[in-house]
């Protein structure tokens, strides 16, 4: 191995930081741009998002339910506060400001149902708007 010196150091140690930070600049590590990083739960959420509607048998009064492709809830046209708290091809579950559950079903791709943790009833959604 070449000990040669120069300015007080060491060549080949020299050359090869030179080496490392031209490889670094010809072959940058690249990071996927934003629209190649998949995320499994919004990939989820377009099984159910869409404009839909369910009847309320005991009032019958027909309900306008809206679910945004961020997994926003909106019922007749109010925002619905609270956070999903799990999301699979079956189900959403949205967990509401009051700690109640909604859990939306899907079954073929197609959401078919509405339960509703705090009335303790089920929904049956009747047509995509």
């Amino acid at each position: 191995m070449i000990k040669e010196t120069h300015k007080g150091g060491n060549v080949v140690a020299r050359f090869n930081r030179l080496k490392q930070a031209l490889s670094q600049l010809v072959h940058p590590k690249r990071e996927p741009p934003i629209h190649e990083i998949s995320n499994p739960a919004l990939e989820l959420a377009e099984n159910f998002t869409g404009h839909y509607a369910f009847l309320d048998e005991q009032t019958n009064k027909s309900h306008q339910l809206i679910i945004g492709p961020d997994l926003t809830i909106k019922i007749d046209g109010r925002a619905l506060p609270g956070q999903v708290i799990g999301v699979t091809t079956s189900a959403l579950t949205f967990l509401d400001h009051y700690g109640f559950q909604l859990i939306i079903t899907c079954e073929a791709g197609v959401p078919v149902s509405v339960y509703d943790e705090a009335e303790d009833a089920t929904y049956q959604i009747i047509t995509p708007e």
